[in-house]
């Protein structure tokens, strides 16, 4: 299965500093021959990142799993959480 942020199509607004970045990060990953690993070292670079990586891999390495141990935790509902998002 094709994955749509990493095909030809994918398009940034290139009219900012953060948009340049993404764009960068993007090819960077795009043209990785090991795409999840390069993206796993960009956020382990990142000091904004790197404790959400370290959450995740303390959850057995799944973001799912995390997000949802981290709503239980905090006695948040998930699932409205996500509702917002879409």
């Amino acid at each position: 299965m094709s994955n749509p942020i990493f095909s030809d199509n994918a398009s940034f607004n290139s009219s900012n500093q953060q948009s340049n970045t993404l764009m960068g990060m993007y090819n960077k990953i795009r043209h990785s021959s090991n795409p999840n690993k390069e993206a796993q070292d960009m956020l382990m670079n990142n000091p904004d990142f790197k404790n959400i990586v370290q959450y995740i891999n303390q959850n057995g390495g799944n973001p799912k799993t995390a997000f949802y141990n981290m709503a239980a935790q905090k006695g948040v509902d998930p699932n409205s959480i996500l509702s917002m998002l879409w």
